[in-house]
């Protein structure tokens, strides 16, 4: 009699396990394709000056197989937002996968002052095919599929009403880092600076005094909410670090994205894909 009751009471615990786990699995398949339009306040003068009045968006990781549900949901969203300016972050496309759903995804972007991008690792998987988000193929010419600047290692000057920013990028296989610093010493300005990066870990590389906001990607906030000691536990140092969210040392500044698309495991727990929009203030606390 006590061994029965001790088999039913194994059953009973192994139908939870299985519900408990079906449940998660399906609500981390689920939650994947609810993209979220997060809007983040930082406090920077500078870059309230500069901005103020735009709409800034900052997207990573589509990891686009076709255009489907949650790529048209992001482009909906994008649309509503109505942007002046948006920043990409890298991985475009699935590891060796086909790049021309990415292509078309990027020529429905639109902004009313420009776009401008760096590529990620999953974008360099075939070397040969990544040449195609910048030129025409099997040609120099510089590609007319959409209205991505796709910028590598360098810096230039947007103006925006009369107000001057910097962009910059960090590219994924670089090894060295442009000198932020002596282009403003040689503007002889203190203009503010965005730089892009798909890897977060770009942001120790840059000095604590430099007016700086590193956008990055690559961690997909882990794609299920672990504590930063497991992913340290695990060899994922940007995730143990830079997991997701806002980070600040000094002056510089960092937002890594949760990213949008999946890699590895097509779910996402307690990390919906994101659309950060960018809002800069003078005092307000950073939400």
């Amino acid at each position: 009699m006590a061994g029965k009751k001790i088999k039913k009471k194994k059953y009973i615990l192994l139908i939870c396990f299985c519900l408990i786990t079906t449940g998660l699995l399906v609500g981390g398949w689920i939650e994947s394709f609810f993209v979220k339009a997060n809007h983040v306040w930082i406090n920077d003068p500078e870059m309230h000056h500069a901005l103020k009045g735009k709409t800034v968006i900052h997207i990573s990781d589509l990891h686009i197989k076709k255009i489907g549900k949650r790529e048209k949901q992001v482009l909906k969203i994008i649309e509503e937002l109505e942007p002046d300016l948006i920043f990409l972050t890298g991985d475009y496309v699935t590891w060796r996968g086909d790049y021309e759903p990415a292509l078309v995804f990027l020529s429905k972007l639109e902004a009313k002052i420009g776009v401008w991008a760096v590529m990620g690792d999953y974008d360099y998987s075939d070397s040969r095919k990544s040449c195609l988000f910048c030129h025409k193929p099997g040609s120099g010419e510089f590609t007319q599929r959409h209205k991505v600047r796709f910028f590598k290692n360098t810096i230039e000057v947007v103006r925006l009403d009369g107000e001057e920013v910097y962009l910059g990028s960090i590219d994924q296989e670089a090894d060295l880092i442009f000198a932020l610093d002596e282009r403003l010493k040689q503007s002889g300005k203190s203009s503010p600076a965005i730089v892009l990066s798909h890897n977060p870990l770009a942001f120790d590389l840059l000095k604590n005094d430099q007016n700086v906001l590193v956008l990055a990607g690559d961690t997909h906030g882990g794609q299920i909410l672990l504590p930063s000691w497991l992913w340290n536990i695990l060899g994922y140092e940007k995730n143990a670090r830079f997991n997701q969210g806002f980070y600040q040392e000094g002056q510089k500044k960092m937002y890594v994205s949760r990213g949008i698309g999946t890699s590895h495991l097509p779910i996402r727990l307690f990390s919906r894909p994101e659309i950060a929009v960018l809002h800069f203030s003078i005092n307000t606390a950073i939400k």
